[in-house]
């Protein structure tokens, strides 16, 4: 009797064990111009003569992405250059600088391309505040195979994302002043189980875009790279010039009160 009880629970462990599959670890798909691996560090464009962008991800694990990750308009007149990783965690990482190396201003509109892997309509759960949680619409109103994605455009409102049937942009407005360089962040983290997203990969893409919102991940980034950022505002950033001027005529105005009281 004992032994069967043992069998019993050995079956119903293993049982249990199956139907938990293994978390999705991404796939190095990151277009290098010549082939495909966990990083890019080069210029922006297209690589000659497949047209290929380079620093895109192909792919990413699960059919995420078709090409996913670059530049399509905006850029004309300025000098790109990317860094382009699989970051720890599922989390591919894309920081793009531009360079206006002109005498005049430019005034532009940078729009940041993905096309997914849905190859269908997206099943969208979340679109607020730069962040977008989405997955593949299997047409009954939950996840299809491909990985949950969470896409991270910025804290600071800078970017306007949007998302269509197998389709994500966002779109940033800026002025870059003669010698002036530009960078923005964006960040694309996938959740899956290896057999398919479950309930849980959604939340999981929730919880992870929001703490990329709050603090998103700068390891390898330098100083100066970081001041040149124009989509977020970083926890303990130092105020601009005039706005510490403020600060102080604030502080001294308070101050001047204080001793008219005393």
């Amino acid at each position: 009797m004992f032994s069967r009880i043992v069998m019993a629970a050995a079956a119903a462990l293993l049982l249990g064990t199956a139907a938990h599959a293994a978390p999705l670890q991404a796939t190095p798909g990151i277009f290098n111009g010549s082939g495909y691996g966990s990083s890019y560090t080069g210029p922006g464009g297209s690589s000659s003569p497949s047209n290929a962008a380079l620093g895109w991800v192909v792919d990413g694990g699960n059919g995420a992405f078709d090409a996913f990750g670059f530049y399509n308009s905006g850029t004309a007149g300025l000098t790109q250059t990317r860094q382009v990783e699989l970051l720890s965690g599922n989390v591919f990482r894309f920081f793009d600088s531009f360079a206006n190396t002109s005498s005049q201003v430019i005034t532009t509109t940078l729009n940041f391309f993905g096309n997914l892997g849905s190859d269908g309509d997206e099943l969208v759960h979340t679109h607020q505040n730069g962040l977008i949680v989405s997955c593949e619409d299997d047409w009954t109103g939950h996840c299809g195979s491909d990985p949950v994605l969470a896409l991270v455009s910025g804290n600071n409102g800078l970017g306007i994302a949007s998302i269509s049937p197998d389709r994500y942009n966002v779109s940033f407005s800026v002025s870059i002043a003669p010698g002036e360089v530009l960078s923005l962040l964006n960040f694309a983290f996938l959740a899956s189980d290896e057999n398919g997203p479950t309930f849980e990969d959604v939340a999981l893409a929730q919880s992870t875009g929001l703490a990329l919102l709050d603090a998103p991940r700068l390891e390898g980034l330098t100083a100066e790279q970081l001041a040149t950022l124009a989509n977020y505002t970083l926890a303990g950033e130092v105020p601009e010039p005039s706005g510490m001027a403020l600060v102080l005529a604030g502080l001294a105005a308070l101050g001047w009160r204080a001793r008219r009281k005393v």
